[in-house]
């Protein structure tokens, strides 16, 4: 990873003494330097000569002896991850949900392909190069962070909007022992994710009922949001009868929640009726739903899954 400011430097000192204290040799003193940056920065991974880019906030709260959870946050198609970390985290203040609840998120950049606009591709066609394999290339990225940073690994999630969202269900399906739990803003499913039928994974998912982009009810190459809840039950093993069915204050939309999956898995739909007193489309929520951001809500949620489940 590509250090472009060191905020804050630890050095730890790693003693070495021989075991017979009358030998000419004595001790041997070492330093290795660990850098650590707070806030926002921007940073660079590389494997096998390519190299990425990705935006990272560190909170205040970061503790270098503390295992810290990490939050990968995929941007939506055609989408920059410089301008994509200022408004999700700025603007709509996920970075102060990344300060209180002590977490390292982290926006990563897509590749331009075919389609002419930065995406991703939560296809696994077994490539080791990163720009051509996303899912190989956000496990490197994880492994990249961890090098420099007390990463609790079982504790990494993935979030997305829009096309972000389809990259964070395909993490899901094709790398669930590296992902706790995913989150999605007006995202969706593609039709033909296939998962790992032993494993499992909670899901929270929020969508506007008039999202023109990615219809609710789904509109030809995208399912519908019902059909994706419904292979999740099915996939966890969830019991349709455990759904609870809340009305949000103000008439904004209704909370569906289901529990009681194989390895302690939950979903929970937000569907969004009404954001800033328009209807709700194709965006990343930020209106407060009874009383918390949606950003909050998402962390609320996810921060209860390890991937020891």
């Amino acid at each position: 990873m590509k250090i472009q400011f060191s905020i804050i430097t630890l050095f730890i000192f790693t003693l070495f003494s021989c075991e017979n204290e009358n030998s000419d040799s004595n001790e041997l003193d070492s330093a290795e330097e660990v850098q650590i940056e707070l806030g926002k920065t921007n940073q660079t991974v590389e494997h096998n000569g390519v190299t990425r880019s990705y935006v990272q906030y560190v909170p205040n709260s970061y503790n270098h002896e503390n295992p810290t959870p990490l939050i990968i946050n995929f941007h939506g198609n055609g989408g920059d991850a410089q301008a994509y970390a200022d408004s999700t985290g700025d603007f709509y203040q996920f970075h102060n949900v990344s300060e209180s609840g002590k977490f390292i998120v982290v926006y990563p950049q897509g590749v331009i392909r075919v389609k002419g606009a930065a995406e991703w591709d939560p296809g696994d066609n077994s490539s080791t190069n990163i720009n051509d394999n996303d899912l190989f290339f956000t496990e490197k990225l994880i492994e990249d962070i961890d090098k420099t940073y007390n990463i609790d690994l079982t504790r990494v999630y993935a979030v997305g909007f829009s096309n972000g969202g389809m990259m964070a269900y395909g993490l899901a399906c094709k790398r669930p022992t590296k992902i706790a739990a995913i989150g999605i803003m007006s995202g969706i499913m593609l039709p033909d994710d296939s998962c790992n039928s032993n494993e499992y994974t909670s899901v929270i998912h929020f969508h506007g009922t008039y999202d023109d982009s990615i219809p609710f009810n789904g509109e030809f190459d995208f399912d519908s949001v019902p059909y994706v809840v419904n292979f999740w039950l099915n996939h966890n093993n969830i019991p349709q009868s455990s759904e609870t069915i809340t009305q949000l204050n103000g008439g904004v939309g209704t909370k569906t929640e289901y529990s009681g999956g194989n390895g302690n898995t939950d979903f929970t739909l937000y569907k969004i009726d009404e954001e800033y007193g328009k209807e709700g489309g194709h965006v990343w929520f930020g209106d407060a739903i009874n009383g918390k951001i949606p950003g909050q809500i998402m962390w609320d949620f996810l921060s209860n899954y390890t991937t020891n489940d």
